[in-house]
């Protein structure tokens, strides 16, 4: 099969030019695992990513962002039940020892997006470990998934609350960029759709500057399309347009 040939070192970035980690083995498959993400082939990503991971073990935030990209492989080929037991056996024991910050509320919103409602997910766990995680200073782009935890979790009034402790000026692009995520994110959790759709849409479509490969940024477009598909058809959103 031709990706089992990529050198391990071959290949550091993504398609949009994101860096990779790939040292060793770990390093590898990511960089094999993305390679048939951004091609289009999840499929075969499945088939593959599968077949390593059920010979290999593995610990720490590589492992998991491992387990992570085969979440979005079993999501990506109608297999959510899967998908969702990945969650809970492999993502979920890393993000309650203080690890996945940005695997855990990445796979919960697209376990959300694509599920039927009927099955209960455990918000809690990761809205925890996000309370903790604004605590300590961290990363933009880990900051940005502190506040989708408390978005996926119903906990606007966190949002708020980093926002104040922000205040009110961005004082870089980066900056603006997390602060109208934090806005979206908070009208998406007020069921503000028309509000969160606007500043979605205006915001999303910037956030690689904060970090970040093009397979994990791809989420928050689907965020604020599925805003978008909430707020349509209402007044309100008629007559908004993205500032």
């Amino acid at each position: 099969m031709e990706t089992t040939q990529i050198p391990q070192r071959a290949v550091d970035r993504d398609v949009s030019g994101a860096p990779l980690f790939c040292e060793g083995a770990e390093g590898f498959a990511h960089v094999v695992a993305h390679r048939l993400l951004d091609t289009g082939r999840p499929e075969e990503g499945h088939r593959w990513l599968g077949a390593w991971l059920a010979v290999h073990e593995g610990a720490g935030s590589d492992w998991v962002h491992l387990q992570w990209h085969m979440a979005v492989f079993e999501l990506a080929t109608g297999r959510w039940a899967s998908a969702h037991r990945r969650c809970i056996c492999e993502i979920l024991p890393a993000v309650s020892a203080g690890d996945a910050h940005t695997d855990g509320p990445s796979l919960l919103w697209r376990l959300s997006l694509t599920g039927t409602g009927r099955v209960e997910l455990p918000w809690g766990a990761v809205r925890d470990a996000a309370v903790e995680g604004v605590r300590e200073p961290s990363s933009p782009y880990v900051e940005l998934h502190h506040l989708l935890a408390f978005a996926g979790a119903g906990d606007g009034l966190s949002i708020a609350s980093w926002r104040s402790s922000r205040g009110c000026d961005a004082s870089s692009l980066c900056d603006h960029v997390l602060t109208r995520m934090a806005e979206g994110l908070e009208a998406f959790t007020a069921q503000d759709y028309a509000q969160a759709a606007v500043t979605l849409a205006s915001a999303a479509p910037h956030v690689s500057r904060l970090g970040g490969s093009r397979a994990q940024n791809e989420l928050f477009g689907l965020v604020s399309l599925e805003a978008r598909w909430r707020a349509e058809g209402t007044s309100v959103f008629a007559g908004r347009r993205a500032a």
